[in-house]
Parts: C-alpha cells; sequence; structure tokens
C-alpha cells in the first residue's frame, strides 16, 4: 500500500478502517446523503478526500 499520509485522499477502505464502519454502511450513507462523496480519479478509482472526512468525524 502507498504512504497515505501524503496523499489528499482515501479509499473507501481506508475510511471504513478510520471510522469504523463497515464499506457497504458507508456506501449507504454516501447514497442517502449522508455522508461525503467519492471523487473519480481515474476511470476506475473512486476516492474520498480527506479533509471531507475529517470535517464529517468533526461534526459527529
Amino acid at each position: 500500500m502507498t504512504n497515505s499520509e501524503n496523499r489528499p485522499f482515501l479509499t473507501i477502505k481506508e475510511v471504513s478502517k478510520l471510522i469504523g464502519l463497515s464499506v457497504s454502511t458507508i456506501n449507504r450513507l454516501v447514497k442517502k446523503g449522508d455522508f461525503p462523496s467519492k471523487v473519480k480519479i481515474s476511470p476506475r478509482r473512486m476516492v474520498f478526500m480527506k479533509k471531507e472526512i475529517q470535517e464529517w468525524i468533526n461534526s459527529r
């Protein structure tokens, strides 16, 4: 795995580990609009922006 500290984004698995929710729960929250949306960084890669995830955590 690449060094996530130098990247401005997180994969869904990294977000899952960070906040303690399953990947399917995160996807459900995104769909409902209760979680930051994914950003497409390549044709096959979707990620979450670290800053948005941190703001979501802080708002809890």
